[in-house]
């Protein structure tokens, strides 16, 4: 039996190990390209373009962005398809006083998502077109109109199908099966 709970538990850390295969020297190829074209000061005639791996982006979301920008996600692991096509999870936990007004019951939330990225003008936005939210199924619509019921005391309402400004440097950004562009 202990045979039995030796194996059952090697196969869990192997599994874990596996989903979370992130590596520094990854996520700094990634950030020290952006880094290099955020300082460019000419501009080109033509558009260059670099492929990053899907295990690259993850690496530098989850050891680098997140932990910049945006800690409150625990982790964030993109599926890279073809046509700018991206599903993925997404782990938030919400703690502090900042999120004190926040019920309990969504401090821990696990975001499972799939849609299409569109760039345009510099800018790109993420189109929705399944959301599961701890493993209840919503309409991006419907909750996108609970979020902006929610901002009924702000002057500027966002909306999750909103536009935004890409990083410095880059003009445009595409996906193919495991392969992200980032053009500069």
């Amino acid at each position: 039996m202990k045979a039995k709970n030796a194996a059952c538990l090697f196969l869990a850390l192997a599994a874990f190990a596996g989903a979370a295969d992130f590596s520094l020297d990854k996520a700094r190829r990634i950030d020290n390209f952006l880094s290099r074209i955020a300082v460019r000061r000419q501009p080109g005639l033509f558009l260059k373009k670099k492929a990053f791996s899907e295990s690259e982006l993850n690496s530098y979301l989850n050891l680098i962005y997140v932990k910049k920008y945006a800690p409150e996600v625990s982790s964030i692991e993109l599926r890279l398809k073809d046509k700018n096509r991206v599903s993925g999870t997404l782990k938030l936990k919400l703690a502090g006083e900042k999120y004190a007004a926040v019920p309990q019951f969504l401090r821990d939330v696990e975001v499972s998502f799939s849609g299409k990225f569109e760039c345009s003008n510099y800018h790109m936005r993420y189109a929705f077109s399944e959301l599961v939210i701890n493993r209840s199924r919503f309409s991006p619509d419907v909750l996108d109109e609970a979020f902006s019921a929610a901002q009924f005391n702000s002057k500027t309402k966002k909306s999750i199908f909103d536009w935004f400004t890409l990083l410095p440097g880059l003009k445009n950004v595409q996906s193919t099966e495991k392969t992200i562009f980032f053009y500069y």
